[in-house]
């Protein structure tokens, strides 16, 4: 009689293939409960089962810091070999960032290394964040047209599993609730060069797309003002890094822009893209009763200090909505001297940012 004698590797291999079968019939079957209860509480342990994360406890709670970096991961993969890539493309470009399409990505990545996560802590309609709409999808997937969307993307988009279920989410997000955009390095190098800039400030500084040019064209110095303290560590990062690709004098101040004396700061340019009103609400910001409140104790007090910091010659650049134009920088500094759209692919958005500029 001939005894077959298993191996330790073959037993592991049969366990985890019958847990991998346990876990996949169970997903199933909460699945179809969630169609007759709500029993959100579970919607993380599951989903993180079927995308291969490490079970939480079966409560309901917030996602933890290592769950938001993990899911951040699942949307964009980014390895710092892939920033040093990016990074030497932006440099070869130069001052030839005016020839390159609005749909390039190209330097993109070498923000989103440094700053994606708290990106995605930004709340858009709903007063909601992407990875508030993680914890609550079950919730709303009950919205028409979330579900519409989210049934096309399982039977037509991404019907062949391609895409990971955080990223389909993610472009679900962008497009049923709100698209978290950077602004492009390659925006602010044609803009810096077109204006001749050596010394830049931005009082809204944002997720680094500016800072990132003016290492790229290695410009004298770099002013960035930023309210949000979750990119404290961030920025630190960031210039870190990108002090090893470029000479320019980097002042990075995490804080409330009303509260910095410009008139120490030595700039010739300001290129900022300050907030729509709320139209996004950013992590720290300040919140305002209306829009005439934040005309009132935003906008016209930023604007004026940050320009009468300016050096005579300089160029005041401000990438902001119609309104606030019309209803604050024309009241306070005249006629834009120049306005031209910002360079941006049509499938961001749907409307026409302008940018403004005023020669001192």
């Amino acid at each position: 009689m001939l005894v077959k004698v298993v191996t330790k590797e073959e037993k592991n291999e049969e366990l985890q293939r019958n847990v991998k079968f346990l876990y996949k019939f169970l997903y199933k079957f909460f699945k179809e409960i969630y169609k007759k209860f709500d029993l959100r509480k579970y919607t993380l342990y599951f989903l993180s089962i079927s995308n291969n994360m490490d079970p939480t406890l079966l409560e309901e709670k917030p996602l933890t810091n290592k769950e938001k970096q993990l899911i951040a991961s699942h949307i964009k993969n980014i390895s710092l070999s892939d920033v040093d890539d990016e990074m030497s493309k932006l440099i070869q470009i130069g001052k030839g960032a005016k020839d390159i399409g609005p749909r390039s990505r190209i330097g993109n990545d070498v923000v989103d290394y440094f700053t994606f996560v708290q990106r995605l802590e930004t709340k858009g309609k709903y007063n909601i964040s992407f990875f508030e709409f993680v914890e609550r999808i079950e919730e709303f997937k009950k919205k028409k047209f979330i579900q519409t969307m989210l049934t096309y993307y399982e039977t037509v988009k991404n019907k062949n599993n391609t895409k990971h279920h955080y990223k389909v989410l993610k472009e679900v997000y962008n497009i049923c609730i709100s698209a978290i955009n950077i602004m492009r390095p390659l925006n602010c190098m044609e803009i810096y060069t077109k204006y001749g800039a050596k010394r830049v400030l931005n009082f809204c500084a944002g997720w680094g797309g500016s800072a990132v040019a003016a290492c790229a064209l290695q410009l004298e110095a770099y002013y960035g003002v930023e309210i949000n303290i979750d990119l404290n560590e961030p920025y630190h990062n960031l210039v870190s890094y990108l002090k090893t690709k470029c000479i320019t004098e980097y002042d990075i101040r995490i804080c409330d822009a009303l509260q910095v004396d410009y008139s120490s700061i030595n700039y010739d340019t300001v290129f900022a893209s300050p907030p729509y009103y709320s139209l996004e609400k950013y992590a720290h910001n300040t919140t305002y009763e209306s829009k005439k409140d934040m005309d009132d104790k935003f906008y016209k007090p930023l604007f004026k200090i940050t320009y009468n910091g300016l050096q005579p010659g300089g160029h005041y650049i401000i990438n902001v909505c119609k309104e606030v134009y019309e209803i604050v920088l024309k009241d306070l500094l005249g006629e834009a001297h120049e306005t031209f759209p910002l360079k941006k692919s049509k499938r961001q958005n749907e409307y026409t940012e302008m940018v403004y500029v005023w020669k001192k």
